[in-house]
């Protein structure tokens, strides 16, 4: 399709609107990210025992929004008796026709003598984006802040700081219209 536009009142049905349509109006001008100024920008923190707690926030990630005003409680798997391990706390987007949902979520890692991050999914329908990665060490019942290593406002999943403004360059084209002339 070359060209698409909108958004216009139906006159006995004949104009249809998808959530996609409906997102593509904020393409380039918000770009992926967690909101800095809202909430508690998803900070991931210690809970009971072996749980962790995300903080409120928004989000816009893959044409979608997410909004929480509340902490989130996640549990964690028991901790492996010998070896370590990393959990991912993740915002997921599930464009997938069955879901069709954004959740926050572990991942579990696999415990090892010397654990990896576990690999995020990116594909057409499912995209997850990193909030904080988490260290189970072995035997542990409990989560400490120095264990959880927050990836919100870092490449892997930055802050969104606002949308574009715009500017009136009238005043820069007659400069250099003057040192052209």
């Amino acid at each position: 399709m070359a060209l698409s536009y909108g958004f216009f009142n139906s006159l006995d049905g004949d104009r249809k609107y998808d959530a996609k349509q409906m997102a593509q109006i904020f393409d380039g001008i918000l770009n992926d990210g967690v909101f800095q100024s809202i909430g508690e920008y998803f900070a991931t923190k210690p809970g009971t025992g072996l749980q962790v707690k995300v903080g409120s926030g928004r989000a816009w990630f893959n044409s979608t929004w997410t909004l929480s005003d509340a902490d989130i409680p996640l549990s964690l798997a028991t901790a492996d008796v010998t070896l370590g391990r990393y959990d991912a706390v993740v915002l997921e987007v599930d464009h997938s026709q069955a879901v069709r949902a954004n959740s926050i979520k572990v991942l579990t890692g696999t415990p090892g003598t010397n654990p990896v991050k576990p690999a995020l999914t990116n594909s057409e329908d499912v995209h997850q984006h990193p909030l904080a990665y988490v260290y189970v060490g072995p035997g542990v019942t409990s989560i400490a802040a120095a264990n959880i290593q927050i990836t919100v406002g870092t490449s892997a999943c930055p802050f969104v700081t606002g949308i574009l403004e715009t500017a009136d360059i009238d005043a820069l084209f007659d400069q250099w219209d003057g040192q052209f002339n």
